[in-house]
Protein backbone atom coordinates (compact mmCIF):
# COMPACT_ATOMS: atom_id res chain seq x y z
CA UNK A 1 0.00 0.00 0.00
CA UNK A 2 1.06 3.61 -0.56
CA UNK A 3 1.58 5.95 2.14
CA UNK A 4 -1.95 7.89 0.97
CA UNK A 5 -3.73 4.90 1.85
CA UNK A 6 -2.12 3.92 5.08
CA UNK A 7 -4.38 4.96 8.16
CA UNK A 8 -3.72 7.43 9.78
CA UNK A 9 -2.08 7.13 13.49
CA UNK A 10 -3.79 10.92 14.90
CA UNK A 11 -6.37 8.76 16.65
CA UNK A 12 -5.61 7.65 20.39
CA UNK A 13 -7.55 4.05 19.87
CA UNK A 14 -9.23 3.58 23.84
CA UNK A 15 -8.82 -0.08 24.91
CA UNK A 16 -10.38 -1.36 27.93
CA UNK A 17 -7.45 -3.38 28.96
CA UNK A 18 -7.08 -4.37 32.32
CA UNK A 19 -4.40 -6.62 33.98
CA UNK A 20 -6.61 -9.39 33.30
CA UNK A 21 -4.17 -9.93 30.06
CA UNK A 22 -5.34 -13.78 29.80
CA UNK A 23 -8.16 -12.55 28.17
CA UNK A 24 -8.45 -12.90 24.66
CA UNK A 25 -8.02 -9.42 22.81
CA UNK A 26 -10.49 -8.42 20.09
CA UNK A 27 -10.71 -5.39 18.11
CA UNK A 28 -13.73 -3.42 16.86
CA UNK A 29 -14.27 -1.12 14.09
CA UNK A 30 -17.51 0.93 13.63
CA UNK A 31 -17.42 2.34 10.33
CA UNK A 32 -19.11 5.94 10.28
CA UNK A 33 -19.98 8.53 7.95
CA UNK A 34 -18.03 11.85 8.43
CA UNK A 35 -21.06 13.81 9.44
CA UNK A 36 -22.55 10.79 11.28
CA UNK A 37 -21.66 12.50 14.58
CA UNK A 38 -24.97 11.98 16.10
CA UNK A 39 -25.27 8.60 15.70
CA UNK A 40 -21.22 8.35 17.00
CA UNK A 41 -22.50 9.98 20.09
CA UNK A 42 -25.76 7.52 20.57
CA UNK A 43 -23.43 4.26 20.73
CA UNK A 44 -21.18 6.12 22.88
CA UNK A 45 -24.06 6.30 25.22
CA UNK A 46 -25.29 3.65 24.90
CA UNK A 47 -24.14 0.25 24.34
CA UNK A 48 -20.66 1.77 24.17
CA UNK A 49 -21.48 2.76 27.57
CA UNK A 50 -22.26 -0.49 29.02
CA UNK A 51 -19.00 -1.98 27.90
CA UNK A 52 -16.61 -0.10 29.30
CA UNK A 53 -18.44 0.00 32.63
CA UNK A 54 -18.41 -3.79 32.56
CA UNK A 55 -14.75 -4.28 30.85
CA UNK A 56 -13.63 -5.89 34.19
CA UNK A 57 -16.12 -8.44 33.55
CA UNK A 58 -16.22 -9.22 29.89
CA UNK A 59 -14.84 -12.37 28.91
CA UNK A 60 -12.56 -10.23 26.42
CA UNK A 61 -10.03 -7.66 26.37
CA UNK A 62 -11.73 -5.04 23.93
CA UNK A 63 -9.92 -2.28 22.01
CA UNK A 64 -12.60 -0.07 20.09
CA UNK A 65 -12.48 2.80 17.21
CA UNK A 66 -15.02 4.52 15.53
CA UNK A 67 -13.70 4.61 11.25
CA UNK A 68 -13.91 7.43 9.55
CA UNK A 69 -12.24 7.43 5.75
CA UNK A 70 -10.55 11.36 6.03
CA UNK A 71 -10.47 13.68 8.53
CA UNK A 72 -12.57 16.95 8.63
CA UNK A 73 -12.36 19.86 10.75
CA UNK A 74 -15.03 18.64 12.75
CA UNK A 75 -13.98 15.06 13.07
CA UNK A 76 -10.73 16.16 14.62
CA UNK A 77 -12.49 18.67 17.12
CA UNK A 78 -14.56 15.45 17.92
CA UNK A 79 -11.69 13.22 18.37
CA UNK A 80 -9.93 15.63 20.28
CA UNK A 81 -12.70 14.92 22.84
CA UNK A 82 -13.37 11.59 22.90
CA UNK A 83 -9.84 10.43 21.41
CA UNK A 84 -11.70 6.96 19.72
CA UNK A 85 -10.94 7.76 15.42
CA UNK A 86 -8.96 6.10 13.08
CA UNK A 87 -8.87 7.63 9.57
CA UNK A 88 -8.92 4.67 6.76
CA UNK A 89 -7.09 7.67 4.28
CA UNK A 90 -9.40 5.82 1.72
CA UNK A 91 -9.03 6.83 -1.73
CA UNK A 92 -13.04 6.69 -2.36
CA UNK A 93 -15.87 8.11 -0.58
CA UNK A 94 -19.66 7.91 0.14
CA UNK A 95 -22.35 5.01 0.17
CA UNK A 96 -21.22 1.85 -1.11
CA UNK A 97 -18.24 2.92 -3.04
CA UNK A 98 -15.82 0.77 -2.72
CA UNK A 99 -16.35 -0.39 0.85
CA UNK A 100 -13.88 -3.25 -0.14
CA UNK A 101 -11.43 -0.63 0.31
CA UNK A 102 -12.15 0.57 3.84
CA UNK A 103 -12.39 -3.08 5.22
CA UNK A 104 -9.41 -4.43 4.07
CA UNK A 105 -7.52 -1.61 5.08
CA UNK A 106 -8.87 -1.63 8.59
CA UNK A 107 -7.72 -6.19 8.51
CA UNK A 108 -4.57 -4.75 7.49
CA UNK A 109 -4.35 -1.99 10.49
CA UNK A 110 -5.52 -4.51 12.87
CA UNK A 111 -2.71 -7.16 11.87
CA UNK A 112 -0.25 -4.85 12.08
CA UNK A 113 -1.04 -2.59 15.30
CA UNK A 114 -2.91 -5.58 17.06
CA UNK A 115 -0.87 -8.93 15.98
CA UNK A 116 -2.29 -9.94 19.54
CA UNK A 117 -5.68 -9.65 18.83
CA UNK A 118 -7.71 -12.93 18.52
CA UNK A 119 -10.66 -11.45 16.55
CA UNK A 120 -11.58 -8.21 15.12
CA UNK A 121 -14.62 -6.70 14.10
CA UNK A 122 -16.21 -4.09 11.36
CA UNK A 123 -19.67 -2.75 13.18
CA UNK A 124 -22.39 -0.01 11.13
CA UNK A 125 -22.42 3.13 13.65
CA UNK A 126 -26.80 2.24 13.19
CA UNK A 127 -26.22 -1.32 14.74
CA UNK A 128 -26.86 -1.48 18.73
CA UNK A 129 -25.04 -4.66 20.28
CA UNK A 130 -26.63 -6.06 23.39
CA UNK A 131 -23.48 -6.03 25.94
CA UNK A 132 -23.21 -8.66 27.57
CA UNK A 133 -24.80 -11.07 25.26
CA UNK A 134 -22.87 -10.54 22.66
CA UNK A 135 -19.05 -11.22 23.98
CA UNK A 136 -20.37 -14.10 26.19
CA UNK A 137 -21.92 -15.33 22.70
CA UNK A 138 -18.66 -15.01 20.65
CA UNK A 139 -16.60 -16.34 24.11
CA UNK A 140 -18.30 -19.52 23.15
CA UNK A 141 -17.45 -19.18 19.28
CA UNK A 142 -14.07 -17.68 19.36
CA UNK A 143 -11.38 -18.83 17.37
CA UNK A 144 -8.81 -17.70 15.00
CA UNK A 145 -10.06 -18.58 12.07
CA UNK A 146 -13.87 -17.29 13.13
CA UNK A 147 -16.22 -15.92 10.62
CA UNK A 148 -19.37 -14.71 12.11
CA UNK A 149 -22.23 -12.38 12.19
CA UNK A 150 -25.46 -12.33 9.93
CA UNK A 151 -25.48 -14.58 6.92
CA UNK A 152 -26.70 -14.35 3.35
CA UNK A 153 -27.41 -17.39 1.60
CA UNK A 154 -27.69 -21.41 2.82
CA UNK A 155 -24.92 -23.12 1.88
CA UNK A 156 -21.88 -24.12 4.03
CA UNK A 157 -19.23 -22.91 1.61
CA UNK A 158 -18.37 -18.86 1.54
CA UNK A 159 -18.72 -17.50 -1.12
CA UNK A 160 -20.24 -13.88 -2.72
CA UNK A 161 -23.46 -15.23 -2.25
CA UNK A 162 -23.10 -17.02 1.06
CA UNK A 163 -21.42 -14.63 3.22
CA UNK A 164 -21.92 -12.91 6.45
CA UNK A 165 -23.17 -9.40 6.54
CA UNK A 166 -20.62 -6.15 6.92
CA UNK A 167 -22.97 -4.68 9.27
CA UNK A 168 -21.59 -6.71 12.19
CA UNK A 169 -18.90 -9.26 10.89
CA UNK A 170 -16.10 -10.75 12.96
CA UNK A 171 -12.93 -12.16 11.75
CA UNK A 172 -10.09 -14.30 13.61
CA UNK A 173 -6.49 -13.54 13.41
CA UNK A 174 -5.55 -16.44 10.90
CA UNK A 175 -8.43 -15.08 8.46
CA UNK A 176 -7.42 -11.34 9.60
CA UNK A 177 -3.73 -12.12 8.36
CA UNK A 178 -4.39 -14.62 5.46
CA UNK A 179 -6.70 -10.59 3.72
CA UNK A 180 -3.70 -8.49 4.60
CA UNK A 181 -1.21 -10.18 2.97
CA UNK A 182 -3.12 -10.67 -0.33
CA UNK A 183 -3.11 -7.61 -2.54
CA UNK A 184 -5.91 -5.15 -2.87
CA UNK A 185 -6.33 -4.54 -6.67
CA UNK A 186 -9.82 -1.94 -6.36
CA UNK A 187 -11.44 -3.50 -9.44
CA UNK A 188 -14.00 -6.00 -9.96
CA UNK A 189 -11.48 -8.06 -12.09
CA UNK A 190 -8.67 -7.78 -11.77
CA UNK A 191 -5.22 -8.94 -13.34
CA UNK A 192 -3.53 -11.08 -11.22
CA UNK A 193 -6.36 -14.03 -9.65
CA UNK A 194 -4.79 -14.25 -6.46
CA UNK A 195 -5.57 -10.10 -5.58
CA UNK A 196 -8.78 -8.92 -4.04
CA UNK A 197 -11.70 -7.67 -6.05
CA UNK A 198 -13.51 -4.84 -5.31
CA UNK A 199 -17.59 -5.16 -5.50
CA UNK A 200 -18.33 -2.00 -3.58
CA UNK A 201 -20.11 -3.81 -0.56
CA UNK A 202 -17.60 -4.83 2.16
CA UNK A 203 -19.68 -7.82 2.55
CA UNK A 204 -19.58 -9.53 -1.18
CA UNK A 205 -16.13 -8.37 -1.28
CA UNK A 206 -15.18 -10.88 2.15
CA UNK A 207 -17.66 -13.11 0.81
CA UNK A 208 -15.36 -13.32 -2.49
CA UNK A 209 -11.60 -13.18 -0.87
CA UNK A 210 -12.66 -15.65 1.98
CA UNK A 211 -13.91 -18.24 -0.69
CA UNK A 212 -10.46 -20.27 -1.74
CA UNK A 213 -9.94 -20.68 1.85
CA UNK A 214 -12.31 -23.28 2.16
CA UNK A 215 -11.81 -25.89 4.93
CA UNK A 216 -10.09 -23.11 6.81
CA UNK A 217 -12.80 -21.02 7.70
CA UNK A 218 -14.77 -21.52 10.82
CA UNK A 219 -18.21 -20.32 9.32
CA UNK A 220 -20.61 -19.33 12.12
CA UNK A 221 -24.10 -17.42 12.11
CA UNK A 222 -27.10 -16.03 14.22
CA UNK A 223 -29.65 -14.77 12.16
CA UNK A 224 -32.29 -15.99 14.83
CA UNK A 225 -30.44 -13.73 17.61
CA UNK A 226 -29.24 -11.14 14.86
CA UNK A 227 -31.89 -8.68 13.97
CA UNK A 228 -31.66 -7.10 10.20
CA UNK A 229 -34.56 -4.55 8.86
CA UNK A 230 -35.37 -4.17 5.53
CA UNK A 231 -37.58 -2.77 3.16
CA UNK A 232 -40.44 -3.68 6.04
CA UNK A 233 -38.71 -1.55 8.78
CA UNK A 234 -41.24 -0.68 10.23
CA UNK A 235 -43.05 -4.19 10.92
CA UNK A 236 -39.45 -5.52 12.32
CA UNK A 237 -39.24 -2.64 14.67
CA UNK A 238 -42.36 -3.10 16.37
CA UNK A 239 -41.76 -6.71 16.92
CA UNK A 240 -38.85 -6.99 18.16
CA UNK A 241 -38.65 -3.10 20.24
CA UNK A 242 -39.73 -3.84 23.70
CA UNK A 243 -38.34 -4.78 27.12
CA UNK A 244 -36.53 -7.66 27.23
CA UNK A 245 -35.13 -7.50 23.97
CA UNK A 246 -31.01 -8.51 24.46
CA UNK A 247 -32.51 -11.59 26.60
CA UNK A 248 -33.37 -12.89 23.07
CA UNK A 249 -31.35 -11.27 20.82
CA UNK A 250 -27.89 -10.02 20.05
CA UNK A 251 -28.17 -7.12 17.71
CA UNK A 252 -30.52 -4.21 16.12
CA UNK A 253 -29.34 -3.07 12.58
CA UNK A 254 -30.62 -0.89 11.22
CA UNK A 255 -30.90 1.44 14.24
CA UNK A 256 -32.31 4.71 14.53
CA UNK A 257 -30.42 7.17 17.28
CA UNK A 258 -34.54 7.20 18.91
CA UNK A 259 -34.08 2.96 18.95
CA UNK A 260 -30.69 2.85 20.67
CA UNK A 261 -32.07 5.23 23.23
CA UNK A 262 -35.12 2.80 23.88
CA UNK A 263 -33.09 -0.34 23.57
CA UNK A 264 -30.62 1.33 26.15
CA UNK A 265 -33.10 2.12 28.40
CA UNK A 266 -34.70 -1.25 28.55
CA UNK A 267 -31.04 -2.66 30.32
CA UNK A 268 -31.22 0.21 33.07
CA UNK A 269 -34.71 -0.97 33.51
CA UNK A 270 -33.16 -4.75 34.46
Amino acid sequence: MNEKNEISHQAEKLNTQTSQESRPHIVLGILSGGKNIRFRDTQRGTWIKTMLRLHKILPFKITYTFLLDEPSSESIKENNVHKDIVYLNVSHHGRAVKFGEKIYVWWKYIHKVYPDALMGAKIDDDAFICVPEMFHRLDTLKSDNLYYGWRHGKERYVDIDNRIDEMFLVLGKDLISLISNRTYCGERKCKNKDDLIETNYGGNSMGDWLSVYKDKINFKSDNDRIVQTGSNHLEITEKYIKPGFCDQKLIFHKSTREIMHQLHSYRRES
